[in-house]
């Protein structure tokens, strides 16, 4: 009786074991296009060629995750599949983070109907913009109230147009209009688009790099809009958490009549 008892309770743990265990030889994950380890920088764009497979039964779970300090782990893809045979392609878009190196990973993962499953893992390090930046500078902006160029985009912030004949999707920035007093300058700058603003005159604008801008814009309240304009402000922008860029106010010349009124500002651009 002691005998059985035993080779009874071996066979139930045994049993119970093979339940929860993986045989990671029955599925297969294989990079069929691109690098398990590689620089980035932020804003690249990572292809991955990813076929699965499976030798016991079907496939029926894909699923991709990305881990890194700052973040933690998030899903980027979670597939209910059913297929003995699974390829897929993946673009990665590298995000932008607040200290200038971070590696990533990639766990891309597959299970099958018998609880197998494989998990394949891939390295992307993002190299932070640590450089100094190029400046567009001496750049003039009529008053809004006036008929000059009143308005600019970021795509190239060193053409400003007039509004009133722009495409509207194209005004990221432009100079309020003055209602009350059209000859006074007013000093606060809106958007059409989505970007936002963060007067930040500590920020050292000199020695701006992309990453200390990113820093800065991200531990900031933005607005829709700037206003109290005056010369020396320096004015971080950028797009809902993703900034793009400084700009410092080097003039803002109040003269008489409406068509003369102007700033002068430069400005330092993240280029992806």
């Amino acid at each position: 009786m002691r005998y059985l008892l035993i080779v009874w309770i071996a066979s139930f743990v045994l049993l119970g074991c093979r339940e929860d265990r993986s045989d990671a030889t029955q599925v297969f994950v294989i990079l069929q296009s691109g690098k398990y380890k590689q620089d980035s920088k932020p804003g690249d764009k990572i292809l991955y060629e990813i076929s699965c497979s499976s030798l016991s039964s079907q496939l029926n779970r894909f699923s991709i995750r990305s881990f890194d300090v700052e973040n933690g782990e998030k899903s980027c893809v979670d597939l209910v599949i059913n297929e003995a045979k699974f390829n897929y392609t993946f673009v990665y878009d590298v995000p932008a983070f607040l200290n200038d190196s971070v590696e990533i990973t990639l766990k891309v993962k597959a299970e099958d109907a018998d609880r197998n499953f494989y998990e394949l893992n891939l390295w992307v390090t993002v190299k932070g913009d640590i450089g100094l930046m190029p400046e567009l500078s001496e750049i003039v902006l009529f008053s809004g109230s006036s008929r000059q160029r009143n308005a600019f985009s970021l795509k190239d912030p060193s053409q400003p147009f007039v509004m009133e004949y722009a495409d509207p999707a194209d005004i990221d920035i432009y100079d309020l209009p003055n209602e009350i007093d059209p000859e006074t300058l007013s000093k606060e700058w809106h958007t059409n688009t989505d970007v936002r603003f963060a007067k930040a005159n500590s920020f050292n604008y000199a020695n701006a790099t992309a990453s200390g801008i990113r820093t800065s814009y991200i531990s900031s309240v933005r607005q829709k809009f700037i206003s109290d304009l005056k010369p020396n402000d320096i004015i971080l922008i950028g797009r809902d958490d993703n900034a793009c860029g400084v700009i410092m106010i080097t003039d803002a010349v109040d003269n008489n009549g409406l068509d003369n009124d102007y700033y002068r500002f430069s400005i330092k651009l993240i280029r992806n």
